[in-house]
């Protein structure tokens, strides 16, 4: 415990991360709310849903977009260290829909029957350790930066 009484548990800390060519760290801002958070839950990975969510985003991007790490050869399929996450997560889709987030989106999935949490708006791709790390909330994204 520290001399002023808060752990050092209890510190925040908040950082943007940019990547082109070199990194850098800017100090950010961060709000309190009383809003419950949605705990990052493991997601299936298999369907025609994700599917076609997956090769949208990898079609995208092309390259993790936080750390900017190319995909070698991506007309041979060679994506193994590559992953794609959803930003809101696949298991909370019923959050989702409750919450009408689908009114951000302007890009509709590949099959609208597919739902609109697998648009590719909310897709990003990752390198498999930057994706171990967004789950667990290491890593984060902030829209507002």
């Amino acid at each position: 415990m520290a001399a002023t009484g808060f752990a050092m548990r209890d510190i925040i800390l908040s950082t943007a991360l940019s990547y082109h060519g070199l990194y850098s760290l800017q100090t950010g801002s961060i709000t309190l709310t009383e809003e419950a958070p949605l705990l990052r839950a493991l997601s299936l990975h298999s369907g025609t849903r994700i599917a076609s969510f997956r090769d949208a985003v990898r079609e995208r991007d092309r390259r993790c977009v936080i750390t900017g790490m190319r995909v070698r050869r991506p007309d041979l399929g060679r994506w193994g260290m590559f992953e794609v996450a959803h930003i809101f997560p696949l298991a909370y889709e019923d959050h989702w829909n409750k919450s009408n987030y689908s009114r951000w989106i302007t890009v509709p999935p590949t099959n609208e029957s597919d739902g609109t949490i697998h648009s590719v708006q909310n897709g990003i791709l990752l390198t498999a350790n930057m994706h171990a790390l967004f789950d667990a909330y290491i890593v984060s994204i902030n829209p507002d930066v």
